[in-house]
């Protein structure tokens, strides 16, 4: 009987431990999430203060690749109806897609003619992904300026249909995550939300401008929506 419950105190014990280990590992997770997060944040608000005038010459998406090479920051997506707002960085690195969406080095960036891939983890960034719906807004903000979307269709896939993130000569958004968002373990299959960047009739697509004043209301920290074909 003695050794039994010295037997059941040192499973305890060792229950204990594996239990306050996988908390710190937990916690100390999302702490360094939240900070990059915040950290994210605030280098594009600095990047969108102090972008130069666009015009139509200039290459576009021009300060976002910059801000790239620098940092690995591509800008901030948000999703209004569905509450997700998260830092985008370049790269889908276990270590990219546990701090921030990623978003993947072979597809265009936001403002580009082409499709630009992002993928997130279905437990984090993308938890609520699984309430979207055709029509949905999608925004994007990025050191070039604010670009908008709408959802148009949601797919369940095989891992293996690439197809899906090739251009198709119109400007498109693609939001990539695992499936079944509760599965546990690594999940067979992937959740494809395609969305069209909307015209200027639907949404503004904003570039930053330097003429506009600081702080005006009518668009965010002093840009100015310009339509862009």
């Amino acid at each position: 009987m003695t050794r039994l419950r010295i037997a059941s105190t040192k499973l305890e014990r060792l229950l204990l431990m594996v239990a306050l280990v996988s908390i710190g590992f937990w916690v100390g997770s999302a702490a360094d999430r939240w900070s990059f997060q915040l950290q994210g944040a605030r280098r594009l608000d600095a990047a969108l203060d102090a972008a130069m005038s666009w015009v139509g010459s200039d290459p576009v998406a021009a300060a976002t690749r910059a801000e790239v090479r620098k940092s690995g920051l591509i800008g901030r997506i948000e999703i209004p109806r569905l509450g997700i707002r998260a830092i985008v960085a370049e790269g889908v690195a276990n270590r990219t897609l546990d701090r921030a969406v990623g978003h993947l080095p072979a597809t265009a960036l936001p403002g580009e003619n082409g499709n630009v891939g992002l993928a997130g983890h279905r437990d984090t960034f993308f938890r609520k992904l699984s309430g979207v719906r055709a029509g949905d807004r999608i925004r994007m903000t990025t050191p070039d300026g604010v670009f908008r979307y709408r959802v148009e269709s949601v797919r369940i896939v095989k891992p293996d249909r690439t197809d899906l993130l090739h251009a198709d000569g119109a400007s498109r958004l693609t939001l990539v995550t695992c499936y079944p968002f509760r599965w546990l373990g690594s999940a067979p299959k992937r959740f494809v939300v395609t969305a069209k960047q909307v015209t200027w009739a639907d949404g503004a697509v904003d570039r930053i401008s330097l003429t506009s004043s600081p702080g005006s209301a009518s668009s965010p920290r002093g840009s100015r929506s310009r339509q862009t074909s």
